[in-house]
């Protein structure tokens, strides 16, 4: 079997098939010429291809994909089923996870990264996003923008195991616990960076019977430094594949459903992809032979 895009849309179809019987939505009386099987396939191409236009990807999608997809619907056909289809995303996403060898282990990493939604003023007083995002201030970059926050809570292998999004001025500890609360972490070894730091929050997460293991501050002289930063450096290759090659900082969402769905399909693109290459016997997270 080889490692290519085909490939995986193929495996990703199947893994929906099996997940999902197959069947066309009805439209108006008459069945969908592409099921919504075929969709999810689709929807993660086009993030692997790195075409966050849609109408720019069913261009390229005729080309590219048009022996494995032989009907491709009109772009606003397209968006609108795609952000239906945020439920079986996050389906399929999940049951992908658990395959993957980083799905049953008991270390996660955890982070956050900027989402931002928008550049200028216009865009945050009459953005249908308004509502939910906020101003944040990103120290890696030093600056300011405005959209959300991506929580992740990852495998070591890369495998997003959940995550969450926040509005940009949601506390750090906040939208991080809230994610941990949602997840099974009885038992696990939590790594994040000193981002995460303070007295409640560590409480938080013993109280999750979890162990939490972060570096020290340099006002915490006395606190014993784990040996930890080969191992936390782990969730900021994650994210740079997330924001590199799948582009996640241009996921061109401008509605809730638009944005969740663009995210939650980059999402599943990696886990799909680390899961097929831990079949394949390839590097997880080796992802050049997809975006070709």
């Amino acid at each position: 079997m080889r490692a290519d895009l085909d490939t995986l849309v193929i495996a990703l179809y199947c893994a929906a098939c099996a997940l999902f019987p197959s069947q066309r939505t009805p439209r108006r009386g008459r069945p969908e010429k592409i099921s919504d099987n075929e969709l999810l396939a689709l929807m993660v191409a086009q993030m692997l291809l790195q075409c966050p236009s849609d109408r720019v990807f069913l261009r390229r999608a005729r080309r590219r994909l048009g022996h494995l997809f032989p009907y491709l619907p009109s772009q606003p056909r397209y968006n609108e089923r795609c952000r239906r289809l945020v439920p079986k995303l996050v389906l399929l996403w999940k049951a992908l996870a658990a395959e993957t060898a980083g799905g049953g282990d008991d270390l996660r990493l955890l982070d956050t990264t900027p989402l931002p939604c928008g550049q200028s003023i216009e865009t945050t007083r009459r953005s249908q996003l308004a509502p939910w995002a906020g101003f944040g201030y990103c120290p890696a970059h030093s600056r300011r923008y405005w959209g959300f926050k991506l929580v992740l809570l990852c495998a070591a292998d890369g495998t997003i195991c959940d995550f969450d999004l926040v509005a940009a001025n949601t506390g750090e500890r906040d939208a991080a616990l809230a994610l941990l609360q949602a997840n099974p972490i009885e038992g696990a070894t939590i790594i994040c960076d000193k981002g995460f730091a303070g007295a409640e929050f560590n409480a938080a997460v013993a109280e999750l019977q979890a162990l939490l293991l972060r570096p020290s501050r340099t006002d915490e002289p006395d606190r014993p430094n784990p040996p930890i930063a080969s191992i936390r450096q782990r969730i900021e290759s994650i994210i740079n594949s997330l924001k590199n090659q799948l582009l996640l900082e241009r996921h061109g969402g401008r509605t809730p459903d638009g944005l969740l769905a663009r995210i939650t399909a980059r999402v599943l693109a990696l886990c799909a992809a680390i899961n097929l290459n831990q079949r394949l016997g390839r590097p997880s997270r080796e992802l050049t032979a997809y975006t070709d």
